[in-house]
């Protein structure tokens, strides 16, 4: 068994847990605990290093530093809370200049369990003048839906953060209190869930990618081997999967999105937020700019 545990919840995550702290509270949670990794390589870069993002003028407008895409920009992972309503965010999209695309999560435990709580997600939101994705959680989620109501959705997103146990249960890794005791250990399983997730679920946008554990963050550079990032690529391009960069880990890094670009994958934006932050972009128009990417580099989903 993989010594990988998450002390917060031994043996389940998350049917049975608050969904009131949820990786919406990442950035909250983790930004409290910054004394305690503010050294680390990673964790600078991915909340260190976001506070010019947190000083936006009044009207979304990002550094003179980092300029914002001459292409139109799209925030796809935006999520509906009691802090931001649909309203809302499509104001905050207009401020800022980019598109809104709206996800919420199937499964237990979330809001969207049946073709019909499916149906009822899709029609409400198909009114605005926003993208309709959903952010499954868990593997084989499609299951639980007909593929005729699976077809009228714009796009679907997910990631490998919730790991699978050996034992059963779930291990959210993007929690502060996740424990990794070996390094390659986890990293070998980790791939192994990535790929998981590249091969077999249905998905159009893979989200939060080369994203680290906080014990193991400082690490990034060695572990996210050229093998294993190959890995990834190579899968992703095989069934064309877009490749998300993230505003709030601040993953993938240039070198990843760089290896990426030149294999002709295609990259979204995604703010992963449930309050003012939605369409709220630095480390995107920062690695935009770095890697010089371009409309033709950007996944633009189909309205349906």
């Amino acid at each position: 068994m993989t010594p990988v545990t998450d002390a917060h919840s031994p043996d389940r995550y998350p049917s049975q847990m608050d969904h009131t702290y949820s990786r919406r509270n990442f950035l909250q949670t983790s930004l409290i605990g910054s004394a305690a990794f503010a050294q680390l390589p990673y964790f600078s870069r991915a909340f260190g290093a976001r506070k010019p993002a947190l000083s936006l003028s009044k009207d979304g407008e990002v550094p003179s530093s980092v300029q914002k895409p001459a292409f139109p920009v799209a925030d796809y992972h935006v999520h509906l809370s009691p802090t931001l309503s649909i309203d809302q965010a499509l104001q905050l999209g207009k401020e800022r200049g980019v598109q809104i695309g709206i996800v919420e999560h199937p499964g237990p435990g979330y809001p969207i369990n049946t073709d019909a709580d499916l149906k009822q997600y899709i029609d409400g939101l198909r009114k605005h003048p926003v993208r309709i994705g959903l952010q499954p959680v868990y593997p084989g989620w499609s299951k639980a839906f007909s593929k005729a109501l699976l077809d009228e959705l714009d796009y679907v997103l997910m990631d490998a953060l919730t790991l699978p146990r050996p034992e059963g249960g779930w291990l959210a890794i993007w929690q502060i209190d996740t424990i990794v005791d070996d390094e390659e250990a986890f990293m070998t399983r980790y791939m192994q869930f990535i790929e998981q997730v590249l091969t077999t679920e249905p998905i159009d946008i893979f989200a939060w990618p080369t994203f680290l554990p906080v014990p193991i963050a400082r690490q990034y550079s060695q572990l996210w081997t050229r093998q294993r990032t190959g890995r990834i690529i190579d899968l992703a391009k095989a069934r064309k999967i877009a490749i998300e960069i993230n505003e709030v880990a601040h993953v993938p890094d240039e070198t990843f999105i760089t290896q990426a670009k030149r294999a002709g994958l295609k990259f979204t934006f995604g703010t992963d937020s449930r309050n003012q932050n939605a369409a709220h972009f630095y480390y995107c128009y920062q690695m935009a700019q770095k890697c010089r990417l371009t409309k033709a580099d950007m996944f633009v989903p189909t309205r349906k």
